[in-house]
């Protein structure tokens, strides 16, 4: 399942034992579902402790002295041969074919065969072995590999897995939708192996990847406009972050009455200083829409960066074009940001960047970008941890990739203590149904991964998840999963662990924040994959050139295509469903007008107690609390204004509450029907 390249890279010694270590591991694992095969619990987070480690250790000694001296042995008879990568596939064969039948009632075994077909992908070189040269033991495993996904496919239910996809379309409905996709990516495959000499001019690429960039923008930021200007935000989180620009540009202090119903520094809650870069154009333009659609500005100027890694890799520029057109329907991209501004936004520029400064050994670059990237966040030290590995064990930057280690491990620490003794403490809770250990804390999570993958993998294949999978990979032709580097792997961590380990539903969300980080890794994957085709077509000899060339143009213009066709759909299904902001926005103008108006009469130094989606458009002052949050039976703060939102929409039960309010010496200031009520005290 490794490439000659990845043992090149660490040492033969060192790539065979590592690859050994995983695959006795995965053995040992294997005899313990085995033991535990008439415990229906066993992938569960009772079994992620302390107890059962002791055999699973055994079993795991005994494996690796077991697997080194078949490699040993091996290796001499068979030179030539990856004897290391051969014994991982069988071992997650083993794995596989012991965890199938419980994950059948865990998770979708649609879930787990797109897991099964990606290890067979991985372990193509074994299958092409087997057809040329007829080994028995090729042969073997890879009949054994086809039974795997035989029995995968036959504990399949389709009826539910093809309902679950398509939310329960009709056939009708779903045929003519596949006929139209597979036209569109024959359409692309085309259109990207047109060669053209205005057409592969680096002045092209440039229009191309402004235009994309620009419609990005435009897609997603008028969406992000229209939910401000409808009335549409939310106190959490958008309206608490209205609140705290306001007092950026009066004190310069990140403080709000909303997020927690007193005054407090959000520095508090997220150590973000990244947001001071937008103060100056809040400044500038003094209303929150500013920050709504800025957010979109943001993620669209990760296109720059992009392309310029493309162009450091010498991609022709077809490819360059249609990695532009990906990244313009990227869902991850476009819609992660439809739950309003959140800080998480700068992590794809800041990451590709930071990515540009690795690839062109740029060490002043990865010093700045590293520590933009840590400012966005605490949390967002996982992602350069992820690019610190990646860049050790990959490009040999033993020096620089320790630094960058170093560096966000200590911010990170040193973030956490922070929150953790002035704050609000470090948001860990996330993780807690991964931790076995508790005495461990965070520590716990990848000691489960170890001590059971099987309950690992019930996570990270869950039922809800599938779709979501499918929604970050598709519209990436899946490309990252199609690198046999062990070493490449390791990028695809925060994808695991920030999305698809956790139960907290927003972060396997596409709407939500959560996605910029993970994506912008898994786009880097995508990149390099597509990078190592074009040195090998490149590097072939003069008599396989052609041939090679031509599959290798042919094969990846496919995964490009799917890759488009794919983001054009997902992001189409989103910006459809958000549509509707927009279309408000003009059919409510008249009742949108009287309510601003209404709230306008609101002296600007007055303290206000407002229904969460009023509190945004009323942000720009020092008190302001949201009735939900801080309502408690009779007890609230006496503002000096009460606003009250009465669309039918938005309304709630608040009007149940009116009287209180009039009891207490409020008197109405305004009302209007089906709009909104103003209470003055």
């Amino acid at each position: 399942m490794t490439t000659d390249k990845n043992r090149a890279l660490y040492g033969p010694a060192v790539s065979q034992t590592i690859i050994t270590l995983i695959a006795s591991w995965l053995m040992a694992s294997t005899v313990m579902n085995l033991i535990n095969w008439n415990t229906p619990s066993y992938f569960s987070l009772e079994n992620a402790g302390l107890e059962g480690l002791l055999p699973l250790l055994l079993f795991w000694i005994t494996f690796t002295g077991l697997l080194l001296l078949i490699v040993r042995k091996a290796s001499v008879r068979a030179k030539g041969i990856d004897i290391a990568g051969r014994l991982l596939f069988m071992s997650w064969i083993l794995l596989a074919l012991s965890a199938m039948q419980r994950f059948v009632y865990l998770v979708p075994a649609a879930s787990f065969l797109l897991v099964n077909l990606t290890s067979l992908m991985l372990a193509r070189g074994i299958f092409f072995s087997a057809l040329r040269k007829r080994q028995l033991p090729d042969m073997t495993l890879c009949l054994f590999g086809l039974l795997m996904i035989i029995i995968n496919l036959l504990v399949i239910p389709w009826e539910d897995a093809v309902a679950s996809l398509f939310s329960g379309a009709s056939l009708d409905t779903v045929i003519p939708f596949v006929v139209i996709c597979i036209a569109l990516i024959l359409a692309l495959v085309i259109i990207i192996n047109v060669k053209s000499d205005s057409f592969n001019k680096g002045r092209m690429v440039t229009v191309v990847a402004i235009t994309a960039m620009l419609i990005q923008v435009f897609l997603s930021g008028r969406i992000l406009y229209a939910r401000f200007e409808t009335l549409s935000t939310p106190t959490y989180d958008f309206n608490l972050f209205a609140q705290m620009f306001h007092n950026m540009a009066e004190t310069f202090k990140p403080v709000t009455t909303l997020e927690r119903n007193t005054l407090l520094s959000h520095f508090r809650i997220h150590l973000s200083p990244v947001y001071y870069l937008m103060l100056p154009f809040f400044t500038l333009i003094r209303t929150p829409a500013t920050l709504n659609v800025l957010q979109a500005v943001i993620v669209g100027s990760g296109m720059v960066p992009m392309v310029l890694i493309a162009r450091h890799f010498r991609l022709e520029a077809g490819v360059q074009m249609a990695f532009s057109i990906i990244y313009l329907f990227s869902a991850a991209l476009m819609t992660s940001g439809f739950y309003d501004l959140h800080e998480n936004c700068f992590l794809v520029p800041f990451l590709l960047l930071l990515i540009l400064a690795i690839e062109k050994r740029n060490r002043p670059g990865m010093l700045i970008f590293t520590l933009l990237t840590l400012s966005v966040k605490e949390d967002a030290a996982l992602y350069v941890w992820t690019l610190s590995a990646f860049i050790i064990f990959e490009r040999k930057m033993v020096r620089e990739g320790l630094a960058m280690l170093f560096t966000s491990g200590a911010y990170f620490i040193g973030a956490v203590r922070y929150l953790n003794r002035f704050g609000e403490g470090a948001m860990t809770g996330r993780f807690e149904k991964l931790i076995g250990v508790p005495e461990w804390s965070l520590l716990a999570v990848p000691y489960a991964v170890v001590r059971n993958p099987g309950f690992i993998l019930s996570k990270v294949l869950a039922r809800e998840k599938l779709g979501y999978i499918i929604q970050m990979l598709s519209p990436l032709g899946f490309m990252p999963l199609f690198t046999r580097k062990l070493s490449r792997w390791v990028l695809i961590v925060p994808f695991l662990l920030m999305n698809l380990m956790v139960d907290y539903q927003y972060q396997y969300d596409m709407r939500f924040q959560y996605n910029y980080g993970s994506y912008v890794l898994l786009l880097y994957m995508a990149l390099l994959f597509v990078k190592d085709q074009a040195d090998a077509a490149e590097g072939s000899r003069e008599g396989k050139a052609n041939k090679a060339s031509g599959f290798s143009r042919i094969a990846i213009s496919f995964l490009m295509a799917t890759a488009i066709s794919s983001g054009i759909l997902v992001s189409s299904i989103y910006l459809a469903a958000y549509e509707h902001y927009p279309r408000m926005l003009e059919a409510n103008k008249d009742t949108l007008t009287s309510m601003k108006h209404a709230m306008d009469e609101i002296p600007e130094g007055s303290s206000v107690l407002a229904t969460c989606y009023l509190t945004g458009y009323l942000s720009d002052r020092e008190a302001i609390y949201d009735i939900d949050y801080n309502l408690e039976g009779s007890t609230y703060f006496k503002a000096d204004y009460i606003a009250i939102d009465l669309r039918p929409a938005y309304k709630g039960d608040h009007e149940s509450i009116v009287p209180m309010f009039l009891s207490d010496g409020y008197e109405i200031l305004t009302m209007e029907e089906d709009e909104i009520l103003i209470l003055k005290r």
